[in-house]
């Protein structure tokens, strides 16, 4: 990736900064910018269109468009009103992102959601609260701790999830080698569920999920008890 040429400057206090070709970069607190790099702390406005090495901020951070970065590190809250494209996020606390995610690794914990679909080279592992409004697609890894609302299919080779709090749903279906949905034992109402309408795969264990359709080699279907599972109507 060709990364933006950014002014090498330290902002202390309240500041602003104008990056040629692209905005002005706003700041309450702290930030540091290097020739492709961006760390800020406390509050942040960063104009869209951008294309880092490295983007880190805690706080409150507003990107102004879309975002391509190599490593994205936020923590405290994050809005993104376009698109997010990295190769690797880490994420405590809340993020919005206006359109769709596409990174090769990723650990979130916290809320998420993601306007569109998410496209994920090897792994996502999330904790608390996930949604995507569209596909969630990765190459190898999915596995989350709370709850995941996709209004869309998920795909991947491994898909693993541990239910707790309010109930979650896959509008499509899940698609994958290997599927392993349990109730999370750390939540202690044992309350979580999953709805969906196909789940195809080898080998597939279920505890807590009501769905249409179940295809696999190995089956295994723990105890449900589930009661007014339904998918919400668009």
């Amino acid at each position: 990736m060709e990364y933006s040429e950014l002014p090498n400057t330290r902002i202390s206090g309240s500041g602003r900064l104008t990056l040629p070709g692209y905005g002005t970069l706003k700041i309450s607190g702290s930030g540091r910018v290097n020739s492709d790099s961006i760390s800020t702390s406390g509050s942040s406005t960063i104009p869209g269109g951008l294309k880092l090495h490295d983007l880190k901020t805690s706080g409150s951070t507003k990107i102004e468009g879309d975002l391509a970065s190599d490593t994205v590190k936020f923590s405290g809250s994050a809005l993104i009103e376009g698109s997010l494209e990295c190769e690797e996020l880490t994420k405590s606390g809340s993020i919005k992102i206006g359109k769709s995610l596409k990174t090769d690794y990723a650990r979130l914990s916290g809320s998420t959601h993601v306007r569109e679909g998410g496209l994920i080279g090897r792994e996502i592992e999330t904790s608390g609260s996930i949604e995507f409004g569209g596909d969630l697609i990765s190459e190898d890894r999915i596995m989350y701790s709370g709850v995941m609302r996709v209004d869309g299919r998920v795909q991947g080779k491994s898909f693993e999830a541990r239910l707790s709090r309010d109930e979650s749903y896959i509008r499509d279906g899940i698609t994958s080698d290997y599927i392993n949905i349990l109730r999370s034992h750390e939540d202690w109402r044992n309350m979580g569920s999953l709805v969906t309408s196909d789940i195809t795969g080898e080998d597939i264990t279920l505890e807590n999920v009501q769905c249409d359709n179940i295809r696999g080699k190995n089956v295994i279907i723990k105890t449900v008890s589930y009661t007014h599972l339904t998918l919400p109507t668009n």
